[in-house]
C-alpha cells in the first residue's frame, strides 16, 4: 500500500495522464447522462409526476394523448370498474401562444375541476390549480412562470384569455411546458385554434385514473373501446421517449466498457514495464496480493480523481448552456454514474493481477518470466 502511495508521488506524469483520459470519458458521460435526463424528465412530467395511478385512452391511441378520444360519458363507466376510485377528464392540445416575449409553444391540459382530481401535476409550486369553488384560471409549468408567465399574469390562446392563478413544477409534455386549465375553458381554446371543432361536444383525450389500493392497472377491466395503461407505460409511450433513452443509454454504458478498457491496458502495461522491480519485491517476501492490492488502489485512486474533475467540467458546462438545452444535472445520475467508473476501473485493474500472479522471483537474479 506504502508502494501504491510512494508511486503516485513518484511517477505524477504517468498517473495524470491516466487520470485525464478518464475524465474526459466521465465528462462525456455525465453530459450524455444529464441530456438524456432533461429529455426525459421535460418531456414526461405531466405524466410521470401525476396523481393518476392509470389513464383510460381510446382503442387506438397507442398511448398517445393527443391522438385519444373519448366521450364524457365514459367517467361514470370507469368509476363503476371494479378497482377504480375517480375518474378525471382531460383534454390535450397542443398550441401557441404570444403571451411570453417572442411566443412559445405549450400543451394546453384541460380537466374536470372536482374535489382531489386524478392526472394533475402532483407539485404546485405557487397558488393552486382550478377547483369546484373557482373553475376559472389556469395553473403555468414553472418554465413559463420563469419566462414572465407568473401569477397574475394573462395566458391568450387563439384570442381566448384566462388569468393565471398557479404555478406546477416538473409537468412537461414531449418537451413542451403545459398550462392547466378547466375543460371549459379548454374547449374554447381548441375552438379557437381549431374552428373545425366548434359545435362539437367537449370530448376529452384521456381520463386519469385514481385505484383502490393494491389495485394495479391490469387489474382493471375497462369498458369496451377502452385501454387502461399505468402511468409508467403512458409516460413511457409517449412518441420518441423510450427510442431516446434507450439509445443514450446504450452510449453510456459503451462509454463506461471503454473505461474499463483503458484502465484494463494502462496497468497491464505498466505492470509489464515494472515486472523486473515486482519480481525484486516478491523475491524479498511480498506477496501477489500485497503487489496487485496495490494496483487496485492506484486504480480506485485515479478514477476516483478523474469522476471529480470529470463532475465538476460537466457542471460547469450545464451552468454556461442557454436554458433551452435540456440539460438536466441530478446528484441521481452523477452517484450512479461515478460507481459505474469506478467499478470499470476497479475490474479493469483486477484483470492485471493474473500477470502479476505469473511473475517469478527468480527473474530478480537474471532469470526469465
Amino acid at each position: 500500500m506504502n508502494l501504491a502511495v510512494a508511486e503516485f508521488r513518484r511517477a505524477k506524469g504517468r498517473f495524470v495522464s491516466i487520470t485525464g483520459a478518464l475524465s474526459l470519458i466521465v465528462f462525456l458521460v455525465l453530459v450524455l447522462g444529464a441530456l438524456s435526463d432533461g429529455l426525459f424528465f421535460g418531456g414526461t412530467g405531466a405524466i410521470r409526476s401525476s396523481t393518476a395511478q392509470a389513464y383510460a385512452f381510446s382503442a387506438d391511441a397507442e398511448g398517445s394523448l393527443v391522438r385519444s378520444r373519448l366521450p364524457l360519458a365514459t367517467e361514470s363507466e370507469l368509476e363503476a370498474v371494479d378497482g377504480v376510485q375517480q375518474a378525471t377528464a382531460i383534454g390535450a392540445l397542443i398550441t401557441t401562444t404570444s403571451s411570453v416575449p417572442g411566443g412559445a409553444d405549450l400543451v394546453v391540459m384541460g380537466f374536470a375541476p372536482e374535489a382531489d382530481p386524478a392526472g394533475v401535476p402532483g407539485t404546485v409550486l405557487e397558488g393552486q390549480l382550478p377547483d369546484p369553488s373557482d373553475p376559472a384560471g389556469v395553473a403555468v409549468d414553472k418554465a413559463l412562470a420563469d419566462n414572465g408567465l407568473g401569477i397574475g399574469a394573462t395566458l391568450e390562446v387563439g384570442g381566448v384569455s384566462t388569468p393565471v392563478v398557479g404555478v406546477v413544477d416538473d409537468a412537461g409534455y414531449q418537451g413542451l411546458p403545459t398550462a392547466w386549465t378547466s375543460l371549459d375553458t379548454y374547449a374554447d381554446m381548441r375552438t379557437a385554434v381549431r374552428p373545425e371543432f366548434a359545435g362539437q361536444p367537449v370530448d376529452p383525450s384521456v381520463f386519469g385514473l385514481a385505484l383502490a389500493e393494491g389495485v394495479n392497472a391490469e387489474d382493471v377491466t375497462p369498458p369496451v373501446g377502452v385501454v387502461v395503461v399505468s402511468n409508467e407505460e403512458t409516460y413511457l409511450s409517449i412518441p420518441g421517449i423510450r427510442e431516446q433513452k434507450s439509445s443514450l443509454n446504450a452510449i453510456i454504458y459503451a462509454s463506461l466498457a471503454v473505461a474499463g478498457l483503458v484502465v484494463a491496458l494502462f496497468f497491464a502495461l505498466v505492470v509489464l514495464e515494472k515486472r523486473e522491480l515486482f519480481a525484486a519485491l516478491k523475491a524479498l517476501g511480498a506477496s501477489s496480493r500485497k503487489l496487485g492490492s496495490g494496483v487496485v488502489l492506484q486504480a480506485f485512486g485515479a478514477t476516483i480523481t478523474a469522476v471529480i474533475v470529470g463532475a465538476t467540467a460537466a457542471w460547469l458546462m450545464g451552468q454556461l448552456l442557454p436554458d433551452d438545452i435540456p440539460f438536466l444535472f441530478r446528484p441521481e445520475t452523477l452517484v450512479f454514474s461515478a460507481v459505474l467508473t469506478v467499478t470499470a476501473g476497479v475490474v479493469g485493474a483486477l484483470l492485471s493481477l493474473r500477470r502479476i500472479s505469473r511473475i517469478d522471483p527468480a527473474t530478480a537474479l537474471g532469470g526469465s518470466l
